[in-house]
């Protein structure tokens, strides 16, 4: 019986937790993590304030496992397609428009991830999550010179480079006023800016689109 109690209470626990950061990360999704309030969070998650404070001893703590969670989720992904067996290159297009297009179907989460202004410990989690990107890019613009389907780079530096600029070209995307260019379009343009800096060729780009970009990459952004 008090195993039973145990294993009941651990649950109720877990549970609680998960609808704490289900709760804190909608509200980020609606207004940044400047609306992730600790009362407004414990009442979306019908939760008393106090509960909360003994799974999150602070809102910097909340907001830092929220940023760890959905960051994970979306460098799993691109992580899965870095390792799969596609043509480097079929890789490095699928991630560009799987990471660009799936900021741009959650518009106000994706800039507050990588746009909005953070204090000191939410800029480091960013800082990690940049890492872990370019550290994608790296693996499959490597496997793009071994594949002799570019011509030798830095592939870390250009890595680098891409971790870098791709959240700074969506900016403009994802603020609430966008600009004139349709997501398709963007998704073109980063496709295009980044084969041409790893100087990929043209008719690959083209070809590579034709190939991932339906089922596929319509799974991956709505996942």
């Amino acid at each position: 019986m008090a195993y039973r109690q145990t294993e009941n209470v651990a649950q109720r626990l877990a549970e609680n937790r998960q609808k704490i950061l289900t709760a804190a990360r909608e509200l980020v999704a609606s207004g940044g993590f400047a609306k992730a309030q600790i009362t407004a969070v414990a009442k979306n998650a019908g939760l008393a304030t106090g509960t909360l404070y003994r799974y999150f001893p602070s809102k910097d703590d909340l907001c830092r496992q929220v940023f760890r969670e959905v960051s994970a989720r979306e460098m799993n992904l691109l992580a899965g397609i870095a390792a799969s067996n596609r043509p480097a290159l079929d890789r490095f297009e699928l991630i560009l428009r799987t990471f660009s297009g799936r900021a741009l179907q959650n518009r106000r989460l994706a800039y507050a991830l990588l746009v909005e202004p953070l204090d000191l410990a939410l800029a480091e989690e960013r800082t990690r999550f940049r890492k872990t990107h370019a550290a994608i890019f790296t693996r499959v613009i490597e496997d793009a010179i071994a594949e002799d389907a570019i011509r030798p780079c830095d592939a870390k530096f250009a890595a680098a480079c891409f971790a870098g600029a791709i959240p700074t070209a969506l900016t403009g995307p994802l603020a609430p006023h966008a600009g004139d260019m349709s997501p398709d379009q963007v998704l073109d343009e980063i496709v295009r800016f980044c084969f041409g800096a790893i100087g990929a060729p043209v008719h690959t780009q083209r070809e590579t689109a034709s190939a991932v970009t339906s089922k596929e990459l319509r799974a991956s952004c709505t996942d």
